[in-house]
């Protein structure tokens, strides 16, 4: 692999902890130790249940997000170990697409307005720049110039995602972090979302990291995965790869459960919820829901370990895994 654009390395990123009146409460490590490289051009998808950590460890990659332990580099240079503030100026090359982006929104301004705050924030005040600018990338998004007279509530749900779009492509940054960027959607409206993203990063050479639930999406879309459980990364290789040959018992789960376009039935639930972070389990921290565990998974932590070229899995058990599997999305 080509020198990473971006890349963590032994990061740990913890929750609140503060001291009270008498007793200091702990923190949480809501990201416990990941290792991860993303090569530039590509689009790296990190997947997991709700709480597995990956919307933190996005904040944490964009500079919101101060780290406790571990570093972060950015096109070769390290950049964590700041305050959030100069974290984020450090980072002004990576940029954030909001879950909601109608949210992000101000109700009270009409887009054009919002869309030239980001620029006169980096510093092109010039007016005639800003519109200009601003024209060229709502073209750029497939959307015409006087939709920056538009007020929020006057979009559809497919026209705030591409808003949230242009609003990063104004700043002109390299790495793009996705956050369920097709969440809500009909699926008419998903496919022409995830066309745009493929046009805009084959136009202005952009790098992906692609945060979803939704497996079918992601197998689209995404060159490589990492699927996290509980702040750690347990199983991380090529879409192909993970989709065709999954080796850890979780991502197993998670694609036997996943819903099929086709009508098949899925596949069993997990069982359980994940566990508290505050009371994370010894040894494998997927065991005490894992159908493969014995008494070795409750004793030790499995290190990563590579099961193929490009294909790592920290499991004990991720040889007795059938090599087939069904596909699921």
């Amino acid at each position: 692999m080509p020198e990473p654009i971006l890349a963590a390395r032994g990061l740990v990123v913890e929750l609140g902890g503060r001291r009270g009146l008498f007793r200091r409460a702990p923190a949480v490590r809501a990201v416990d130790g990941v290792d991860l490289a993303v090569a530039s051009g590509e689009t790296f998808g990190i997947v997991g249940e709700s709480g597995c950590g990956k919307t933190t460890l996005a904040r944490a990659l964009l500079g919101l997000q101060r780290e406790a332990a571990g570093e972060i580099v950015l096109e070769g240079r390290t950049v964590s170990g700041h305050h959030p503030l100069a974290a984020r100026r450090m980072r002004a090359a990576v940029q954030y697409v909001h879950q909601d982006p109608g949210a992000a929104l101000d109700p009270w301004w009409r887009v054009g307005r919002t869309l030239a705050e980001g620029l006169a924030i980096h510093g092109v005040t010039d007016r005639a720049e800003q519109e200009a600018r601003i024209a060229e990338t709502l073209a750029a998004v497939g959307l015409d110039a006087a939709m920056a007279q538009r007020y929020p509530h006057e979009l559809s749900g497919g026209q705030q995602r591409r808003i949230g779009l242009a609003r990063i492509l104004l700043l002109r940054p390299k790495v793009v972090i996705l956050d369920e960027p097709t969440a809500g959607l009909d699926l008419s409206v998903q496919a022409a979302v995830l066309r745009l993203l493929r046009e805009l990063r084959a136009r202005f050479g952009l790098t992906y990291v692609f945060i979803s639930h939704d497996l079918s999406v992601v197998r689209r879309v995404c060159d490589r995965v990492a699927v996290m459980y509980l702040g750690r990364i347990v199983e991380e290789g090529s879409a192909a790869t993970l989709f065709r040959e999954p080796r850890h018992p979780y991502t197993r789960a998670l694609l036997a459960a996943a819903p099929h376009l086709d009508g098949r039935d899925t596949g069993p639930s997990l069982p359980g919820d994940p566990p508290s972070l505050r009371a994370v389990p010894h040894g494998c921290r997927f065991h005490p829901r894992c159908s493969m565990a014995i008494p070795l998974c409750a004793a030790q932590d499995p290190a990563p370990e590579p099961a193929a070229p490009g294909h790592t899995v920290a499991c004990h058990r991720w040889r007795d895994a059938p090599t087939e599997h069904r596909d699921a999305a």
